[in-house]
């Protein structure tokens, strides 16, 4: 099945990321997931037996869990994942390193040393 990316959030204190996947029936989910890839608005996911493929190309991340999407849902995440990438991917540096678990942001933005 294919499902197209509307939105993102990433959770600096646990590491993981979210995303919205809405598929051409008009049904959305979000993805809880863990590793070096990150789903981006635009990009195209498909499931296979061998994994998760994105934009074309297999990716390895893992799913921790799925739920349907409701709004209230997905502001409370919102709410509460505390990286200042989430409301303003335009930043260029970044005074939260501190707690955050990626090695590097899933952002681009760079840490203030």
């Amino acid at each position: 099945m294919r499902w197209n990316i509307t939105d993102m959030l990433v959770s600096p204190t646990t590491g993981t990321a979210f995303a919205v996947a809405s598929n051409s029936a008009g049904k959305s989910v979000i993805v809880w997931y863990k590793g070096d890839y990150f789903l981006r608005p635009n990009n195209s996911l498909q499931t296979d037996a061998k994994g998760i493929i994105v934009n074309g190309k297999m990716h390895q991340f893992s799913v921790i869990h799925t739920m349907p999407y409701f709004h209230h849902t997905w502001e409370k995440l919102k709410n509460s994942c505390h990286c200042p990438g989430n409301d303003n991917i335009s930043l260029r540096t970044c005074d939260q390193q501190h707690g955050c678990l990626f090695e590097l942001c899933p952002y681009g933005i760079k840490m203030v040393s």
